[in-house]
């Protein structure tokens, strides 16, 4: 398979088969690129999973695959029949600094809730006994 190569309002990127990240992964960061640096604002339509797959010759479930992960991250939304479009509001990731969650933490007195990006709870112990 040749690389493939997709063109979306004006801004390129390379899906690459011999690369080590499989293609449903390249294609996601490319949108997720393209979705951040507004290129694909806000309500914006996503070609459909049969096109694109089409366009980029490559298996309509690699292009199911990526918009899936997309829509995991709440950067994407859809429903059959009304296409895939860039989610409205954006759920950002909050970076998370440690060192002050548990300075403020007081632990085990006051316990700051903490999860993880995918908003599973965590517990961070230190020290060993």
């Amino acid at each position: 398979m040749e690389r493939a190569i997709l063109q979306l309002k004006g801004t390129t990127f390379e899906l690459d088969p011999d690369s080590r990240q499989p293609l449903y992964l390249q294609l996601r960061d490319g949108l997720r690129r393209l979705i951040a640096n507004h290129s694909l604002p806000a309500g914006a339509k996503l070609p459909s999973t049969g096109a694109l797959a089409k366009n980029l010759t490559i298996s309509r479930n690699t292009v199911v695959n990526a918009y899936e992960t997309l829509a995991a991250e709440g950067l994407v939304t859809g429903a059959i029949g009304s296409g895939t479009r860039v989610a409205a509001s954006i759920r950002r990731r909050r970076e998370l600094d440690l060192g002050s969650v548990l300075r403020d933490s007081h632990f085990p007195n006051d316990a700051v809730p903490l999860c993880d990006p995918d908003g599973n709870p965590l517990l961070i112990l230190t020290g060993t006994k």
